[in-house]
């Protein structure tokens, strides 16, 4: 894979948040709204936004590097996918699959499974990382369930 012809993905709807917890619920029903407003099922919109919920709890609690920062919240939908990205000012680098892991055998008290409920709730996800600049979570899901290849030519079996 050749790096220079990566282009970052074009969304159609950003937002960017205090970097405050209660900004969280504004995005959650701005994403809800938009999901409802194309058809997708409640299940599948209650799925995105929990994802939506913690990547931004996350990039809250533990990336955000200054007191008045912000959270991008930047989402697309097409093709009967949705890309959604949270994007904090922090560019704390870390090891998504070790916090995965520690949640399966943490056994204190809330919070801590935020990345292993991400990867469970999304069909992809990816962590961009600008050392010292921006860590961003990149998640993709089907909200649409797929047609067979024979109902889409109009064969009937």
């Amino acid at each position: 894979m050749n790096l220079n012809e990566i282009r970052p993905s074009a969304y159609t709807s950003v937002m960017k948040i205090s970097a405050r917890l209660g900004g969280v619920d504004e995005a959650r029903m701005r994403l809800s709204k938009d999901l409802a407003a194309i058809g997708v099922k409640s299940e599948t919109s209650r799925q995105v936004c929990l994802a939506l919920d913690e990547a931004l709890t996350n990039a809250i609690e533990h990336g955000s590097s200054r007191a008045d920062g912000e959270v991008e919240v930047a989402y697309d939908i097409a093709e009967g996918f949705i890309e959604l990205a949270v994007t904090d000012q922090g560019g704390i680098i870390f090891n998504p699959e070790f916090f995965e892991q520690l949640a399966l055998v943490k056994n204190w008290g809330a919070g801590g499974r935020g990345i292993l409920l991400i990867r469970k709730l999304a069909d992809e996800v990816y962590f961009v990382f600008t050392p010292g600049k921006s860590t961003r979570i990149v998640m993709r899901k089907q909200l649409f369930p797929r047609m067979p290849e024979a109902s889409k030519k109009g064969i009937s079996e």
